[in-house]
């Protein structure tokens, strides 16, 4: 462990987080909030009690913006900022699902992403590539490990961006990711950095979560990051006991009540 960097011991108990004056909860999606691709009751049910307390959920995910769409209109949640930076979707006073770009997109940017889409060919992307915007997906299950280093390869040449989650390979054009996505929507919220550091917690389950446990202090792994730990350069200040969604309910379970 000496050579990681962390925000604090990596083996913090969660019941410290009963300690701490949290407004936000920000978390990743896939194998964080969901387990194994499922929304599992209990995981559910944080969300409901976590919002009802006060707490405002925004969730960051390399999710497509479709599928981001769906989470913002069937979960209690504030907003969503989806495709790994890339747009943020929201409900306006009227109720009205709203999209905000990131001003950073350009149409280069735009056409590189198709011409890297086309290289890389369809039967290789995630199901959800058609509801995409901004990013490319391949699903990790459809490639053999030398396919995936060619598509990075292909990547690198083209001056893209890429990040591995649990189950895809996500592929953008840009310079944007996860955390500065995030604090260029919170800007247009009217959420400084520092508040947003002193006020928010952060969940996530893997690699692509580590930019993100290096910019909110208070933040926490599922269980599935011990797994890899050797692989990260920066690991969460807390840890779950459990993987995806029951760890994700362990953790809202000890938030502060209000």
């Amino acid at each position: 462990m000496s050579n990681i960097e962390s925000n604090g011991s990596p083996m913090v108990g969660l019941s410290a987080l009963k300690d701490l004056n949290i407004s936000l909860i920000i978390s990743d999606v896939d194998d964080t909030i969901t387990s194994n691709g499922k929304l599992k009751p209990n995981a559910l049910e944080a969300m409901y009690k976590a919002s009802e307390k006060g707490y405002r959920i925004i969730l960051l995910s390399g999710g497509s913006a479709g599928w981001c769409e769906v989470y913002l209109r069937q979960w209690p949640i504030f907003m969503v900022v989806a495709e790994s930076g890339a747009v943020m979707i929201y409900k306006d006073e009227n109720g009205q699902i709203c999209y905000q770009q990131n001003p950073i997109i350009t149409q280069e940017n735009l056409d590189s992403r198709d011409k890297l889409l086309r290289m890389i060919g369809e039967e290789r992307l995630s199901s959800d590539q058609y509801a995409r915007l901004y990013d490319i997906a391949v699903d990790l299950s459809k490639v053999n490990e030398k396919e995936l280093n060619d598509i990075k390869s292909m990547a690198d040449v083209m001056g893209a961006s890429y990040a591995q989650s649990s189950i895809h390979l996500n592929i953008w054009f840009g310079d944007y990711s996860k955390s500065k996505g995030l604090l260029a929507f919170m800007n247009l919220c009217g959420i400084d950095e520092e508040t947003l550091k002193e006020e928010s917690i952060y969940l996530g389950d893997a690699l692509n979560d580590e930019e993100m446990f290096k910019l909110i202090p208070n933040s926490i792994g599922m269980k599935s990051v011990l797994d890899k730990k050797e692989e990260f350069k920066t690991l969460p200040k807390y840890i779950s006991s459990y993987y995806g969604g029951d760890g994700f309910a362990e953790a809202l379970d000890n938030l502060k009540k209000i």
